[in-house]
């Protein structure tokens, strides 16, 4: 089964026809020649943007035709890393790791602690936990936004441009916690979105397929 399906998708002066498949249990790597592509496709996959033309499946499911109900229960499958590490300003490093599973799970208070405790770890984050984001570097904000992934175990992960602007160990470490993550489950899929594919040295992926923006945008 294929977890990623773009069949002639088209998005407005952004985004020439494109058509790939990202099989599940792949880590594939998606580039871009500019990060408002990678933008548009990763929007287009979570239903948060429509396409010109073509059609869209997630993990079996055609985003276009989806109500807004299964279209938040399909987003809840997919964990997105983003270079921002998407954390929510005014919650406290803890609260953004443990939200998804306080809203979307029925683990009780001691499981979701024991989770969140061995994610951080996983991570190697040894900032403060009740430190607001704003506080937090870049690289902390994305060991974060990781680590909301790992305690969700997802059937599909998503990293977008998470490895510029950091140092050498830092990238090295990301990098080797993304892997681990990765190979635990054999069945989850990791798509790698980026318009740099040097960037992508030293990650365990077996599928790179280039993407080219529309003609009309050059």
């Amino acid at each position: 089964m294929d977890a990623i399906v773009f069949d002639q998708v088209r998005g407005g002066e952004v985004l020439e026809e494109v058509t790939l498949s990202v099989p599940q249990g792949s880590r594939a790597a998606v580039i871009a020649s500019r990060q408002e592509e990678c933008d548009l496709l990763l929007r287009i996959m979570l239903g948060l943007a429509a396409p010109d033309s073509g059609t869209v499946t997630v993990l079996g499911q055609e985003v276009g035709i989806l109500s807004e109900k299964a279209l938040n229960h399909l987003r809840r499958e997919v964990a997105v890393v983003q270079s921002s590490g998407g954390l929510v300003s005014n919650l406290k490093v803890w609260e953004n790791l443990v939200l998804p599973l306080e809203y979307h799970s029925k683990l009780s208070a001691p499981d979701i602690e024991e989770r969140g405790t061995a994610a951080l770890q996983d991570v190697g984050y040894t900032g403060r936990l009740m430190e607001l984001p704003a506080h937090l570097s870049v690289y902390q904000k994305r060991q974060i936004g990781l680590a909301r992934a790992i305690i969700t175990d997802p059937p599909l992960a998503v990293y977008q441009g998470i490895f510029s602007g950091l140092s050498g160990s830092e990238r090295n470490a990301l990098v080797a916690a993304i892997n681990r993550f990765n190979r635990r489950n054999p069945e989850r899929t990791a798509l790698f979105l980026s318009t740099d594919e040097a960037a992508l040295k030293d990650l365990d992926i077996n599928l790179r397929i280039s993407v080219k923006g529309s003609s009309a945008h050059d």
